[in-house]
């Protein structure tokens, strides 16, 4: 009986095997898998940099969003001076002071689709450019005030989609953190 079920094991090893085979022998437990053919390189100084770039203008968006929609809540300096750096910095807080003046807030989130555009190392302070195409379909300035009952309040003249740029620098002062310092709207550019 032992040896009717090694037969048959061996049978279904072999069957399976065969079945399987594509012309190339499979490596033993042993052999390493072959190489892929895209090596791993490491990664150069201007994918670094993008990266970096790419990552501080992320947060500067999603902890700016956050102010926008609760501008109320605290005084957002200092968050948002963990991705910001003057100028930008003085003016985003005055417009989130002004949200929290009216009183309104934000509702809804922007559609982005940042591209880097420029990345210059050379320079004493490296600087990458962000290129990007705010739509602001759903994103709608909502009224605080008693008795308004959340009246929308956009601006009916403002553009929904346009570009938007960036400059991110490198700061040799601050342990080399990337932070945005000039942001643009191009209103007059749609995306």
């Amino acid at each position: 009986m032992k040896c009717l079920r090694i037969s048959v094991l061996a049978i279904v090893v072999i069957s399976a095997t065969s079945c399987s085979n594509s012309g190339t022998p499979a490596p033993s437990p042993e052999t390493p898998p072959p190489a892929s053919s895209t090596s791993a390189l490491p990664p150069s100084p201007e994918e670094i940099a993008k990266q970096a770039a790419l990552a501080a203008y992320d947060g500067y968006w999603k902890t700016s969003t956050a102010a926008e929609k609760d501008p109320r809540a605290k005084d957002w300096r200092q968050d948002l001076s963990q991705y910001l750096v003057d100028p930008e910095l003085t003016k985003h807080l005055a417009e989130i002071q002004n949200l929290a003046s009216v009183p309104a807030h934000m509702e809804g989130d922007y559609g982005r689709a940042p591209v880097v555009s420029e990345v210059s190392l050379k320079d004493a302070d490296p600087r990458v450019k962000i290129t990007d195409c705010l739509d602001r379909t759903q994103l709608h300035l909502i009224s605080d005030k008693p008795g308004d009952n959340r009246k929308v309040l956009d601006n009916p003249d403002q553009p929904r989609r346009y570009e938007f740029r960036a400059e991110v620098v490198r700061y040799a002062t601050l342990d080399n953190r990337w932070l945005v310092q000039v942001v643009q709207a191009q209103l007059d550019k749609p995306c």
